[in-house]
């Protein structure tokens, strides 16, 4: 199969770029039938991988982080919605967070020509996609997400991390979430699903059809990529001695048994406010003003080789 492999030299704070050498190695031993891309901007990899799905590739590979692999989606997506074609999405996890990647058993075994295997064999499953509109600032933006979106403290921790230049992986998100509790300020917000509706100070409302967020958080722990749904987790605002006693739930999922916390699985969700919030989409900060975001899922709409 034909495989376009757009690299952010970027992503994990400059790792993915140092690692182009071993990366292409990796390749060519694994007899992957690849081309090389590389991003020089934020939404670079959105047109690139747009391009490549024009030319025919069959598999356009996202070697970086997770946001990264958004924007792969999204230029996938964007292509075939305007009927040039259409690609499977390869993962070549180099970045920060890479929580997408770990829905899938055994990803990282072998390292990179582990990855590089996986993509010459070339098998594949389908895996739902959220998309979304979100007004913010008096426009109306259009994205997918592939893994989830946050919206409130931990679209916040997203970006306390852009300031944090210094760390990676899971110790940057630990160290950005505990400066975004430390100034964030919950609005009232009003989430709206299945006919119901939660009207409330909320830390945030979590949308997400992976389980996995900001580097290691189980914030959804019994979702699925393929179930045609996506799983809520909404949060209140708690107090400090709440917050001290429930953050380390965060990391095994068992936060969800907490009587303040709302789970369910929509097709459909709102979430609106009358002050301005930050919203992320797999880990990358979309808007910090957005007013209102609606999320509707689409079953199986992604090929993924695994």
């Amino acid at each position: 199969m034909k495989t376009c492999v757009i690299l952010n030299p970027a992503a994990g704070r400059g790792a993915a770029g140092r690692a182009r050498y071993e990366l292409e190695q990796a390749l060519r031993r694994a007899g992957v039938d690849y081309t090389l891309m590389v991003t020089h901007a934020r939404g670079g990899a959105v047109e690139l991988a747009a391009q490549a799905v024009e030319q025919g590739f069959g598999c356009v590979a996202a070697a970086g982080g997770d946001g990264t692999v958004n924007e792969v989606v999204n230029g996938i997506l964007a292509a075939r919605q305007a009927g040039a074609g259409d690609a499977a999405l390869g993962l070549l996890p180099l970045g920060t967070g890479c929580d997408f990647a770990k829905m899938f058993p055994g990803f990282d075994t072998g390292g990179l020509p582990g990855m590089a295997y996986r993509l010459a064999a070339g098998r594949m499953t389908s895996v739902d996609v959220g998309a979304i509109s979100v007004e913010s600032g008096g426009l109306e933006l259009h994205r997918v997400f592939i893994n989830g979106l946050g919206a409130g403290i931990d679209a916040q921790v997203a970006v306390e991390v852009q300031n944090l230049p210094g760390l990676t992986g899971l110790a940057a998100y630990i160290v950005a979430s505990l400066r975004a509790l430390a100034t964030y300020k919950p609005a009232v917000m009003s989430v709206r699903y299945d006919g119901k509706e939660v009207h409330k100070r909320l830390f945030f409302a979590t949308v997400a059809s992976g389980r996995w967020q900001g580097g290691g958080f189980l914030l959804t722990p019994a979702a699925r990529l393929d179930d045609e749904l996506l799983d809520l987790c909404i949060v209140p605002k708690l107090r400090l001695d709440e917050v001290i006693r429930y953050y380390p739930r965060l990391f095994d999922g068992s936060h969800v048994e907490l009587r303040q916390i709302i789970t369910a699985t929509v097709q459909r969700v709102e979430i609106a406010s009358p002050a301005p919030f930050p919203v992320a989409t797999d880990g990358e900060v979309l808007t910090t003003d957005a007013r209102r975001v609606c999320v509707d899922v689409l079953p199986r709409a992604m090929r993924v080789v695994v």
